[in-house]
């Protein structure tokens, strides 16, 4: 237990189903942390939702459970939240949440992204925001809750973003970053404003948007109330955190041109930082999105996503129910060819991914026989995914104007898998870098926190100070030729030949995501 003066950073981390805080030395050392589990509801097929003081009291919990680990807790000096970007809090003029905070996955709000489509247009909404017509983004589910829910729409007087709305229960200032606004299809990313002619056509106040703040900016003190619950100082300062995938890509080398960062977690992001946004239609049409993230200054990024990576993983071990150790299926795999002994496995199993767009999809498993078993499902699950991050590369590689991709660092849960990370290298055919920091998005708010609380003066000086191991993952030379074969022959076209039929099926049995 440490018994040093020394200031630490805690950084929180809040998904959908969990919150997570950490607390860091200023070199990135890991000295505690805990999580808390919001109730997540599956009220019917396709809809998932939280309530937002459910998930402001796992949140208390979990810095309560993490502050009892240390021995002197005024060394914890800020906090910043990081987490998923498409999910909102609408917020009355009591400030009490008037519905609950839908998914960030939920697809309730496809008829409301249709709307967009119709009304506004795909180009327009690019034009403006960087982002694809989505039902995922928060303007959609504003424009759900209106059609869906009027009598709390017609209370709503603030919308906040998870991270926002944690931030302001911690310390009672509202505010969002630019990388949480960027997922709202609200935020102009040419003049870094909100796009007010969008919201009022669309029927949106434009003062359910709170100030815009860099990354990093100073909020405000921990409220008393809270710093008695949970054991904080009440000197303890709040900064702006923004979108987890973002945070956690500021501190992994994103800022370094040519860097490409892969956040791999259950969903997984393959991003490339630019110096200026890129208009070309035709690279919105294909899915990928752009955005940006303010720290000491705007760093815009092109990013193309895989909504299920880590997810089909986490699928896979419900469906076996978890009859197999994640270490006895990476054994079982390594002993396979490559190929999987010719089971194809398309990882789509939400939307579709880049350069293949889709508002709703399912994955497939293709070349089963009653020979087929656990290890040739699960290599042909991470060869699957490794194929479609191949594919997003290949797409973000072809931008015009875009920097060259010189390196490419992986960081998140699912990187820890070297059975994964080699066969990613292999398809790839390419070294990645494997950041040994697998809490790099909690790391990332906690940075952004001491930023905000003076400790660092900028960001530079804030990753200069860390330390942590980097790995080179080769691909495995044997393996190279085959999966390029396979990639050219069957993976690259494989979406266009089976898509026909799952529309159909997905006309004749809509999906059901309470698996989530």
């Amino acid at each position: 237990m440490p018994s040093t003066n020394s200031p630490l950073l805690m950084g929180i981390d809040a998904g959908t189903s969990r919150v997570r805080a950490l607390l860091f030395e200023l070199d990135g050392t890991l000295v505690a942390e805990a999580s808390d589990d919001p109730t997540v509801k599956c009220s019917r097929p396709g809809w998932t939702s939280t309530e937002a003081e459910d998930l402001f009291k796992s949140c208390l919990n979990a810095i309560r459970s993490v502050v009892a680990m240390v021995d002197k807790p005024e060394r914890i000096r800020s906090v910043a939240v990081a987490s998923v970007a498409e999910a909102g809090v609408p917020i009355d003029a009591v400030g009490d949440a008037v519905y609950p905070i839908i998914a960030w996955y939920d697809c309730r709000t496809l008829p409301q992204a249709n709307w967009l489509k119709q009304h506004i247009g795909e180009e327009r909404l690019y034009r403006i925001t960087g982002l694809n017509v989505n039902p995922i983004f928060g303007l959609c589910k504003q424009l759900w809750i209106r059609e869906n829910a009027p009598e709390a729409f017609k209370k709503t007087v603030r919308w906040l973003n998870t991270a926002d709305f944690i931030a302001w229960k911690l310390c009672g200032v509202p505010a969002t970053d630019y990388s949480l606004a960027s997922r709202t299809f609200a935020l102009n990313i040419q003049n870094l404003e909100y796009e007010n002619e969008l919201l009022k056509e669309v029927g949106i106040p434009c003062n359910w948007y709170q100030t815009l703040v860099p990354s990093g900016t100073f909020l405000g003190n921990v409220l008393p109330k809270n710093a008695k619950i949970t054991g904080l100082s009440s000197d303890c300062k709040v900064s702006s955190g923004g979108h987890d995938h973002l945070v956690g890509a500021l501190i992994a080398g994103a800022t370094n041109q040519g860097t490409l960062i892969n956040s791999m977690g259950t969903a997984e992001a393959v991003t490339l930082f630019l110096d200026k946004p890129i208009y070309d239609k035709a690279v919105g049409s294909h899915g990928y999105v752009q955005g940006v993230i303010v720290a000491d200054r705007p760093y815009y990024y092109h990013l193309g996503g895989l909504f299920t990576s880590g997810g089909a993983v986490q699928w896979f071990h419900r469906l076996t129910e978890q009859r197999y150790s994640h270490e006895e299926l990476i054994k079982d795999a390594w002993g396979l060819p490559p190929g999987a002994n010719g089971v194809l496995f398309l990882p789509q199993m939400r939307v579709g991914s880049p350069p293949n767009p889709a508002d709703m999809s399912r994955g497939a498993f293709i070349g089963l026989g009653t020979d087929t078993d656990h290890s040739m499902l699960y290599r042909s699950m991470l060869e699957g995914m490794a194929f479609d991050v191949k594919m997003i590369v290949e797409g973000i590689s072809q931008l015009k104007k875009a920097p060259e991709i010189e390196n490419i660092h992986c960081f998140g849960g699912e990187s820890r898998n070297d059975l994964l990370m080699k066969i990613k290298a292999s398809v790839l055919n390419r070294a990645l870098t494997k950041m040994d920091m697998p809490e790099t998005v909690s790391l990332g708010a906690a940075i952004l926190g001491g930023i905000g609380a003076g400790i660092f003066t900028n960001l530079q000086e804030a990753i200069n100070e860390l330390r942590f191991n980097t790995y080179e993952i080769l691909p495995q030379s044997e393996w190279v030729e085959t999966y390029q074969k396979f990639y050219d022959d069957v993976y690259s076209d494989a979406w266009k030949q089976i898509r026909p039929l799952q529309e159909k099926l997905l006309k004749a049995c809509p999906p059901n995501d309470n698996d989530s």
